[in-house]
């Protein structure tokens, strides 16, 4: 892989248990905190490890273009030393997540892709997003570039106000980025995504899981379902009303997901060792 991120940092939360590992990544504008709200049951039983993707958060953000490459190269630096793992993403973070477990096999033993968007191609994906006013300024790098400029140094007090259904936390760390980092990886990642040739390239995993919500405007449903239809070990979470963020709409169902996820995953290694938790802590 070329863009070796030898010197890129990336922000790493976890919850360190003597437990089964699980990788949360967030989607494009998120950081680690947009995973923090309804953690408790999933800390209580395993080992929680939360990424600020490379370019967001409090992550290094080279001034560069975010290629696949180089987020996946960041996140192996990250992630090699915490051995076998479930990933979970959620948009730009489910879509890596297809990529690392493609690239890594060694390390992701099961995948839960929230709101995957999947588009066969750039006009597909201009066709989708382009169905509403916002759509149109994100399809159009010079104008998606310039909108987050004025996101992060205008628009970023005033966000709390337009966006009041959100965990203000989650508004806060929506200027967390610079434009290149939002602007090349949306367009290198999934506007220009090869995630059917990563699909190819996936080994067997012990599970896959995706949860989409019907209504997401982001991401279109019905490619999602078409994929896992025709995939044998896919099993799909249909959700009628969480948009494009069960996680934050829907989280019951999101958490039985994943706890059923580790527990195929990982069967036999559920129960905790009381003296090495200790020694975690």
């Amino acid at each position: 892989m070329q863009d070796t991120p030898v010197n890129f940092s990336l922000n790493l939360v976890q919850y360190p248990k003597n437990a089964p590992k699980i990788v949360l990544l967030h989607g494009l504008g998120g950081t680690h905190r947009y995973w923090q709200f309804g953690l408790d049951e999933l800390k209580s039983h395993y080992h929680v490890i939360i990424i600020d993707l490379l370019g967001f958060g409090d992550s290094a953000k080279p001034w560069k273009i975010y290629s696949k490459e180089l987020h996946l190269n960041a996140l192996h630096a990250t992630l090699s030393q915490f051995g076998e793992f479930l990933l979970v993403g959620h948009s730009l973070g489910a879509a890596l997540s297809i990529a690392y477990a493609a690239t890594y096999p060694e390390q992701v033993k099961g995948l839960v892709l929230m709101s995957l968007p999947l588009f066969k191609s750039r006009p597909e994906a201009y066709q989708w997003m382009r169905r509403t006013p916002s759509g149109w300024l994100m399809t159009n790098m010079l104008v998606a570039a310039l909108t987050c400029i004025v996101t992060r140094r205008v628009a970023g007090k005033l966000l709390p106000y337009f966006l009041k259904e959100f965990p203000r936390e989650i508004v806060d760390d929506l200027v967390k980025h610079n434009f290149m980092s939002s602007t090349t990886s949306l367009w290198q990642v999934l506007y220009n995504q090869s995630i059917f040739d990563d699909i190819l390239r996936l080994t067997k995993l012990r599970a896959i899981r995706c949860i989409h919500a019907v209504n997401d405007a982001t991401a279109p449903y019905e490619p999602v379902k078409d994929l896992c239809n025709e995939q044998i070990d896919w099993q799909l979470t249909s959700l009628p009303l969480s948009d494009h963020h069960p996680w934050l709409w829907d989280h019951s169902a999101c958490e039985e997901v994943i706890l059923e996820a580790m527990q195929t995953v990982f069967p036999a290694s559920t129960q905790e060792d009381p003296a090495q938790q200790k020694s975690l802590n």
